[in-house]
């Protein structure tokens, strides 16, 4: 007796979990730090740093990041690698790497860690990079990486890694297509840019959770008298704004902007950065160069997340049973079955339930499987009054006898 009024408080005390999420800028490592990338010559090389959120997360959050610096040495080979690992609910490591010999001075991430069933983060690299790696003139690839979102509509990509081999620096990744199984990312480069290796990190996400920009290309012309081209021996910023849409201009909402890629001047050193995010009713930051660079061309993209603390999420292999419609109320849990519920403290009627992926729910008006029976794949958020006396919840595997699979 003592055990089942355990359950039964257990059952009706849990409800449902909440969006959870946190963004901050780290540094890797920072010019005249003395650190191994930049005093170092060894390949390859890296430094790891611990990032600790500042409120635990109840399950441990997806990463999304952005390579928000980006600053090397001329010399080839050279690049950079930024890689998340070890997420718990409290944090997570974050490394960068040196991919060449060459000094790799600083690296600033930013970083969104997110606890939503409406996103999803999928990371892919790879050094099957074909005709990237030889040959002159405009190449491109695609990659096509599954992912579990089905809702997904929207997509935003960030380069975290390349390793260049020959001449100018150049190279693009970009979202060509998102469908509820996969995401379509294309790698490009030119003139007689070559590759070894490409990372990137996509953040998926649905028309409710995620919107994104057009994939912006800010290019300037070699022979053109643009700060990024021609300038007096000083840093250039040129600020960028967004028009977005009405619906995205208010409410709980994190900005995220990444870069896509680069052209760079071959004979310079490679530094590159945003700053100055700014979100109101527009989105607004600054691309940003330093005195001893040239930059032809910045690929970069914005998004917006929205930060919705009362979207409710459901357990994933649970039923729950709700006395108010859209989900409110009293409620009680099922993940196998309750052969009676006045006997579990509940007798008020069913205004709204929640069904898992897969699972089917059982609803008896009597007990011991007697009376009217009503069976719900699916989520209801509204239904007339009901009320029932004993609830069965099973996957679709098994036999569809409710009586048969409880023996």
């Amino acid at each position: 007796m003592k055990i089942a009024v355990l359950i039964a408080i257990l059952s009706l005390a849990f409800c449902y979990r909440t969006p959870q999420y946190e963004s901050a800028q780290q540094v890797i490592v920072q010019y005249a730090g003395g650190h191994i990338l930049e005093a170092q010559a060894g390949v390859p090389r890296q430094v790891v740093v611990d990032v600790k959120f500042k409120k635990a997360f109840e399950v441990p959050p997806q990463v999304f990041i952005s390579a928000q610096l980006l600053d090397w040495s001329v010399g080839l080979p050279h690049g950079f690698m930024e890689r998340v690992s070890d997420i718990t609910t409290t944090g997570f490591k974050l490394s960068g790497v040196a991919v060449g010999p060459s000094p790799l001075y600083s690296l600033f991430v930013d970083w969104y860690a997110i606890y939503d069933p409406r996103i999803q983060v999928v990371t892919f690299e790879s050094t099957d990079v074909k005709e990237l790696k030889t040959g002159i003139g405009e190449r491109k690839v695609s990659y096509t990486i599954e992912h579990s979102l089905k809702d997904a509509t929207n997509a935003i990509v960030s380069l975290i890694g390349c390793k260049h081999l020959l001449t100018n620096p150049i190279v693009e990744v970009k979202v060509e297509q998102v469908t509820p199984k996969s995401v379509t990312v294309s790698v490009r480069t030119y003139w007689q840019a070559q590759l070894e290796f490409i990372r990137f990190n996509v953040l998926l996400g649905t028309d409710q959770s995620l919107w994104v920009s057009p994939a912006y290309v800010f290019y300037n012309d070699p022979a053109s008298s643009h700060p990024f081209v021609k300038r007096a021996p000083s840093a250039a910023e040129v600020p960028q704004t967004i028009e977005l849409p009405k619906v995205w201009q208010s409410g709980p909402r994190v900005p995220i902007v990444t870069l896509r890629g680069y052209d760079v001047e071959r004979a310079r050193n490679m530094r590159l950065q945003y700053n100055k995010v700014v979100l109101e009713s527009k989105l607004s930051y600054n691309l940003v160069t330093w005195w001893d660079t040239q930059i032809y061309g910045v690929f970069h993209q914005t998004a917006i997340f929205v930060a919705d603390t009362t979207y409710k999420i459901f357990d994933p292999d649970c039923a729950e049973l709700f006395s108010e419609c859209n989900f409110k109320g009293d409620s009680v849990t099922v993940c196998d079955r309750i052969p009676d519920l006045p006997g579990y403290g509940w007798s008020k009627p069913i205004r709204s339930l929640t069904v898992p992926v897969s699972r089917r729910l059982y609803l008896f008006n009597k007990e011991k499987y007697e009376g009217q029976r009503t069976s719900f794949i699916a989520n209801q958020q509204c239904m007339e009054s009901i009320t029932f006396s004993f609830a069965q919840l099973q996957s679709y595997e098994e036999e569809d006898h409710p009586v048969l699979a409880s023996q």
